[in-house]
């Protein structure tokens, strides 16, 4: 099973320490402005889905996956969002969302 493939499980039947265990422990999620650490990325995303505010997981498609990297895209309130994560044994090490406008 492909890390992204792990992602969408753990999102579709919530479990925080399943998340947890797909991240490095020098996880850090990039921002515009800072960065969050694995513990800060994990209660950020923790409160997102238990408001029911996190559904990428029903939307998104895998664009590449290899033994370095992920990247997967959808479409959210007429953006493109993509994320991408760096890997590092195996889990995700380094990750970041971008979204654009969409092109029509």
């Amino acid at each position: 099973m492909t890390l992204f493939q792990k992602y969408v499980e753990v999102f579709t039947d919530w479990d925080v320490d399943a998340f947890r265990g797909l991240h490095h422990e020098d996880f850090m999620f990039i921002r515009e402005t800072d960065l969050l650490n694995l513990d800060e990325h994990i209660e950020i995303i923790d409160k997102l889905v238990s408001d029911g505010q996190m559904n990428w997981h029903k939307v998104a498609k895998l664009v590449h996956e290899d033994e370095y990297m992920f990247a997967a895209r959808w479409e959210q309130e007429g953006d493109i969002a993509t994320n991408v994560h760096l890997l590092k044994d195996g889990v995700s090490w380094r990750a970041f969302v971008s979204r654009s406008p969409q092109v029509r």
